[in-house]
């Protein structure tokens, strides 16, 4: 569709993100162009009109199903709010087709990351940091069915759950931020769900959290992905009641959810511009970073095995090596990297200014990695050695992150994405300080900062910010937007 053709059915785009808020009493939607990043703040006759343009309806159509939801308009004025929407690039025409659903490949042994079990807190830190909590169909009517005035879900579903992308059924919907925080989360921590019915009722993606589950052609190997405080707990002190990160009894990837997304890694990666590696030589390296003594510096290790895989490709040997004795860091190189964050928290922080709560977690991280970032570009050596704690929790980062391949990026080279990881640890180190004594009071996200920086740079779209940095290969197609799900 040409930009001057306006759509005679329109939908918004599925790169259009809609997510409903309420702070306090104020109830609003955002609206987010993960093309730009930028975000639009709509009211709820807004999004009542939006929510009927589902690409089956001309205008005429749109406006008399939003009046039977009691959002009224006259056609003018619906073109003239969609007209400025086109212009922005946010519509589409027509209904859009369903995905897919993607074949799982063949099926492999389950191989879970040795000797961790995950115990949680019980105090929802994750649950008031990622922008978007996700429901399928079914998830959703059972959460509506249980809890029907949670935000009028049992009547209204459409004012309390938007699509995940656009504004057709996409086969998942997204649960409203109260206040920073999933609508279903009490003001004690803890899942209303949960509290009701047990823990098998909450979104799979709940359930499964924060396990990652990735084929690399031999097995599915699954790690934590390290964006909760929970995460390096259950690392650091290891609890009895810990669970394991598989279903109990699965064997297999074949006995495995279909909801559960398995990452399949790639029959080659990129190492350096112009330098590719097979998978098998990946795995081989990785088993040997997994498998390693754990190093005396993460930071400086991770860059040591940046340079080894710029010299010595994918030779196990040499990674070994690296680890052994990593080189001493090399600050100045990390500048360029903090700039970066730097850069594109800042706009992120303004564009969240405009619609978070002022409590609302995610606002505060994003606000405190630009602060920190910041003060890193200015002078890379404020961030001090870790403590004995945290250095077994950034030794741990490295083994969970070789062992389900997250040290890997898609659309990195191998050597730049290592040092991306060696600039977040950096990070992490210096985070506390800019982070007040009121701040960090009673707030148990902060008991590991490493965590909260994983889960912010990933769960808001900052970890795009690797991209800007020289030395990193241009992304084609992909998506380059400050946010994610925002």
């Amino acid at each position: 569709m040409s930009p001057e053709t306006f759509p005679s059915r329109p939908r918004l785009a599925d790169h259009a993100v809609v997510r409903r808020h309420r702070v306090g009493e104020e109830d609003f939607w955002v609206l987010h162009d993960q093309r730009s990043g930028l975000a639009y703040r709509l009211g709820a006759r807004e999004w009542g009109l939006l929510a009927q343009a589902d690409g089956s309806r001309d205008l005429e159509g749109i406006v008399a199903a939003a009046s039977r939801a009691s959002a009224f308009a006259k056609v003018e004025t619906l073109r003239a709010f969609l007209g400025a929407l086109h212009a922005a690039g946010l519509l589409a025409e027509g209904v859009a087709p369903l995905p897919e659903p993607k074949a799982r490949g063949a099926s492999r042994p389950l191989d879970p990351l040795p000797a961790f079990s995950l115990a949680c807190d019980g105090r929802g830190s994750c649950c008031r940091l990622y922008a978007s909590v996700i429901f399928r169909p079914v998830e959703e009517a059972y959460a509506r069915a249980l809890l029907p005035r949670v935000l009028d879900a049992g009547d209204h579903p459409e004012r309390a759950f938007t699509p995940l992308h656009g504004s057709s059924a996409c086969g998942a919907t997204s649960v409203p931020i109260v206040d920073g925080r999933c609508a279903y989360l009490d003001d004690g921590g803890l899942c209303r769900l949960h509290a009701a019915q047990g823990a098998h009722v909450k979104p799979l993606g709940c359930q499964m959290f924060p396990a990652l589950f990735v084929d690399d052609g031999e097995a599915v190997r699954v790690a934590p992905a390290v964006e909760c405080a929970c995460v390096l707990a259950s690392a650091l002190d290891p609890r009895p009641e810990g669970a394991s990160l598989v279903p109990e009894g699965a064997r297999s990837s074949a006995e495995l959810d279909e909801g559960i997304l398995i990452v399949e890694l790639p029959e080659t990666v990129l190492l350096t511009p112009g330098k590719h590696a097979t998978r098998a030589d990946l795995v081989r390296f990785m088993r040997a970073v997994a498998e390693a003594p754990a190093p005396v510096d993460t930071a400086r290790a991770l860059a040591s095995l940046a340079t080894s895989v710029e010299i010595s490709s994918l030779d196990p040997a040499a990674a070994t090596r690296a680890l052994a004795a990593p080189a001493p860091l090399d600050a100045e190189r990390f500048r360029p990297f903090f700039a970066a964050l730097a850069h594109r928290a800042s706009r992120r922080a303004r564009i969240d200014a405009t619609f978070r709560a002022e409590r609302d977690l995610a606002r505060h991280a994003v606000r405190w990695i630009e602060s920190t970032s910041r003060a890193l570009a200015e002078d890379p050596t404020l961030a001090a050695p870790a403590t004995p704690t945290r250095a077994h929790a950034e030794a741990f980062y490295l083994r969970a992150g070789a062992h389900a391949y997250q040290l890997v990026s898609s659309d990195l080279p191998l050597a730049h994405a290592l040092r991306d990881r060696a600039a977040r640890l950096l990070l992490a180190r210096a985070l506390p300080l800019v982070i007040t004594p009121d701040e960090a009071r009673d707030e148990p996200a902060l008991a590991h900062p490493l965590a909260l920086v994983e889960a912010t740079l990933r769960g808001h779209g900052l970890d795009a910010y690797a991209h800007d940095v020289p030395g990193a290969v241009e992304r084609g197609d992909r998506v380059h937007a400050d946010a994610s799900t925002s």
